[in-house]
């Protein structure tokens, strides 16, 4: 496979509304128990209206997976709750309670990193292209060590060290997944992501916030075109102005129809921001092979349901 190859989303505004409503309605009568399975058939849907090069992307995770990765993160929540609680209840000390406030509070932020963590592995195992499938290679240690890090550096440096730590974290994130056998690979500078970080920062004060947009654009168009897979280049064409109008859009038809034009608005914005990539560059399809199996399970997902981590 050689030359151009754009992505594109072919889902449909009534397909969507269709499972919406019967995930919806199946919630309803559930009391919620059905949100796993909603959310797999969801993702089924988005995945295998995603196209590269004429074939669909596939996911392949169930509704059970996720049910029982769901419920293993909320015994833990809850436990880690209730010993919060019942020191809290024990403590008269002032110093005590901010210690144990402070040591609740960085356990919270454990969680949400082995969430991000465990969501990518568990969501790149269960996605495939042409029968080949992802796999995320990154660990909670490598991750908690690059997060600590770039914090505290961050902190110390009055905020000047984040875009070194954006651009250090899109790194990791890149070299860790892997299509097969094959890793993606990434070649950005911290100091050219630093550039852009900075006039975003500086313009978006000028310009009270709407500047944000073009922030975003810049970054997300700058990481992704800095990542290549094997011969071929990820291409992005996504700038502030587009990302402002379909966001404005999307907006716009779910307040003119009360929000039931969610589905033809997802579909609308999925097609914009897809519409954005291409692969440039040759790819052998021939040299990938698939990988040995690593299926790991739902519990990361189910965290980042719990904490809204996106993925």
């Amino acid at each position: 496979m050689e030359g151009v190859c754009p992505l594109s989303f072919e889902g449909n505004g009534a397909e969507l509304f269709g499972i919406l409503m019967k995930n919806l309605l199946l919630n309803l009568l559930t009391l919620g128990i059905y949100y796993p399975w909603a959310k797999a058939k969801q993702l089924r849907y988005y995945y295998g209206s995603s196209r590269i090069h004429g074939s669909d992307l596939q996911f392949h995770g169930t509704g059970r997976e996720m049910f029982i990765g769901l419920t293993k993160a909320l015994v833990v929540l809850a436990i880690l709750n209730f010993i919060y609680e019942g020191i809290l209840a024990g403590i008269l000390s002032e110093s005590l309670l901010l210690l144990t406030v402070f040591l609740y509070l960085f356990i919270f932020f454990l969680l949400i990193l082995i969430a991000s963590v465990g969501a990518r592995r568990y969501r790149m195992s269960r996605t495939s292209w042409r029968g080949i499938r992802f796999r995320f290679l990154g660990t909670f240690k490598d991750t908690v060590t690059l997060v600590a890090k770039g914090w505290i550096l961050t902190v110390l440096s009055l905020g000047f060290y984040y875009p070194f730590y954006l651009n250090r974290f899109q790194n990791f994130w890149t070299k860790k997944t892997t299509f097969g056998n094959i890793a993606f690979s990434y070649d950005g500078l911290s100091r050219e992501v630093s550039q852009i970080w900075l006039k975003g920062m500086l313009l978006t004060i000028l310009t009270l916030g709407i500047y944000l947009f073009w922030l975003k654009a810049n970054l997300q168009r700058y990481f992704w075109s800095h990542c290549s897979f094997g011969e071929s280049r990820i291409i992005s064409k996504l700038y502030g102005g587009m990302l402002l109008k379909e966001t404005l859009i999307f907006l716009l038809i779910m307040i003119l129809t009360f929000g039931i034009g969610l589905a033809w608005a997802v579909v609308r914005y999925k097609k914009f921001y897809l519409g954005t990539f291409s692969l440039e560059g040759k790819i052998d399809l021939a040299a990938i092979k698939q990988s040995e199996a690593r299926l790991t399970g739902a519990t990361g997902e189910g965290m980042a349901d719990f904490f809204d981590v996106e993925m």
